[in-house]
């Protein structure tokens, strides 16, 4: 789960399902201990301890089922998580956070702003140099020639590259929707309208 290393958040759209796993691994792990401290441990014939009994059977049930429910809703997350980085890796991409996967969509968009800067400071520093300059001699320039030819590549590469990214995050979005309907139930789960793993799996599904 590549992107659960990138740090936990429940903003981030990506983040926010693998944050969703680490919570519900902790909560399982949690009920795991709870169930153990009410166990009532008793030496068999064999001198073997085993649980003869709960303190509490009624809670060790109750807790049982919120394991099942926590692990369902892993399950799931964890299959839509193993979804978004096989997508990744179909675009040759390391999975990140949409954060940052904005940010890359953003630079690739704007790839040629940096050379556009250099191109009029240039233009400045010629004019500058020799206030006579005519336009057709300014843009005889080799250096200028030479901005403006890579410019025009790195447009048409930035916009090539943009496009492409953006192709990626419309297959991302549905799996961080579907994702995210569970992520909201761990993190809230007195607002969470679905809990039911069978129920997630059916809206997945439909």
């Amino acid at each position: 789960m590549d992107i659960a290393v990138k740090g936990r958040s429940q903003r981030d759209s990506l983040l926010k399902l693998a944050t969703g796993v680490l919570v519900l691994e902790d909560q399982i792990r949690e009920r795991q201990d709870a169930i153990r401290e009410q166990a009532v441990i008793e030496m068999d014939s064999e001198g073997v301890p085993t649980v003869s009994s709960f303190r509490d059977s009624d809670l060790v049930e109750r807790l049982q089922e919120e394991i099942v429910i926590s692990s369902g809703n892993k399950e799931v997350l964890q299959e839509i998580i193993n979804e978004i980085e096989t997508a990744f890796a179909s675009f040759e991409l390391q999975a990140m956070s949409m954060g940052n996967f904005d940010e890359k969509i953003t630079e690739a968009q704007s790839r040629s702003e940096t050379l556009a800067r250099k191109i009029n400071q240039l233009v400045v520093r010629l004019l500058h140099s020799n206030p006579a300059l005519t336009l057709p001699q300014l843009f005889a320039n080799e250096e200028l020639l030479a901005m403006e030819s890579e410019r025009g590549v790195a447009v048409s590469a930035g916009l090539a590259e943009a496009q492409r990214l953006i192709k990626l995050k419309d297959q991302l979005l549905p799996l961080c929707a579907d994702g995210s309907i569970i992520a909201e139930s761990v993190f809230h789960p007195m607002r969470a309208a679905v809990s039911d793993p069978a129920k997630i799996s059916q809206l997945r599904s439909a």
